[in-house]
């Protein structure tokens, strides 16, 4: 069984959802957190907060030096480099690192369907969580944490609403519900995770903000802007097909609308609160407010 956890170290600090991460941990005094980051980095971080620089080829060498010492590892670095966890992993063992959270965070990447859609998304991941149980009987536990979309980035991004132009692009109906979590909440998830580890070893964690459908949003944000939307019905299979010809010809804005698609069409993956467990409750997650979180993206705009 995994023994308390103190010291983490948080890898990828500097992307879309490392410092929301980094600020959990720093804001909990149960914890003392330090920074893995890569000498080409331009990040920057907190400055009361230890960063350890390491090349950028991930030298196991430097990597066990830097990681002797502490419990885990907390990974959040950008899917191009999702293969540069293994040379992590070597050296959590080697280090003697209780706890490794992968860079799992989005979709349900044990769905069949979305990863033969998408495989350049879901099979890196898959290969690292495998890995991770290869890794078991050294000692090192892990927990991978499904979030859906970050709720913030992807509004926007690619389910299909403008802020600006108040635009609503819906699949089908827009009836079908779907998971999204906000970048603070999966920061508290992990967070709280590492205080009773054992309850989370080897495991996929399933946790939301927001069970909801485009439909839903919309609505919400009508509300919130005091406005009718314009609103464009897309067929989903349509949208699909012309989507994979894009992708084919390595057209990688086909992407997003993929992304649309594996969350708002039934089965693939991002309802997963259908057939999963949700961790919310283990995880003393809080309730939170659909109209607040949209509210605070529309302010931004």
């Amino acid at each position: 069984m995994p023994s308390a956890i103190k010291k983490v170290i948080v890898v990828g600090a500097g992307g879309h959802l490392g410092p929301h991460i980094v600020s959990a941990f720093d804001s909990d005094p149960r914890f003392e957190i330090c920074i893995l980051s890569r000498h080409s980095s331009k990040s920057t971080f907190p400055p009361h907060i230890p960063v350890h620089r390491v090349s950028d080829n991930y030298d196991e060498t430097e990597l066990v030096k830097i990681c002797t010492g502490q419990d885990a590892i907390i990974c959040t670095i950008a899917m191009q480099a999702i293969h540069q966890q293994k040379a992590l992993i070597n050296a959590a063992v080697k280090a003697g690192v209780k706890h490794f959270v992968p860079s799992e965070f989005g979709h349900d990447t044990r769905n069949d369907q979305a990863a033969e859609m998408l495989p350049q998304f879901y099979a890196a991941k898959r290969q690292i969580v495998a890995y991770l149980k290869s890794k078991e009987g050294d000692g090192l536990s892990w927990t991978a944490f499904v979030t859906g979309p970050f709720f913030e980035i992807a509004v926007s991004n690619f389910l299909g609403f403008d802020m600006e132009k108040r635009h609503a692009t819906i699949v089908n109906h827009g009836t079908n519900c779907w998971s999204a979590t906000t970048r603070s909440t999966i920061g508290l998830a992990v967070k709280n995770a590492m205080l009773s580890p054992e309850s989370v070893a080897n495991k996929y964690l399933f946790i939301e903000s927001f069970n909801v459908s485009q439909r839903d949003t919309l609505a919400a944000l009508e509300d919130l802007t005091a406005a009718k939307w314009n609103v464009t019905y897309h067929d989903a299979e349509e949208e699909k097909r012309l989507a994979l010809e894009k992708l084919a010809k390595g057209n990688y804005s086909a992407i997003p609308v993929l992304m649309r698609y594996i969350t708002c069409v039934k089965g693939y993956g991002g309802n997963y609160m259908d057939t999963d467990e949700s961790a919310n409750k283990l995880l003393s997650l809080p309730t939170e407010s659909l109209h607040e979180a949209l509210a605070g993206l529309a302010r931004q705009d």
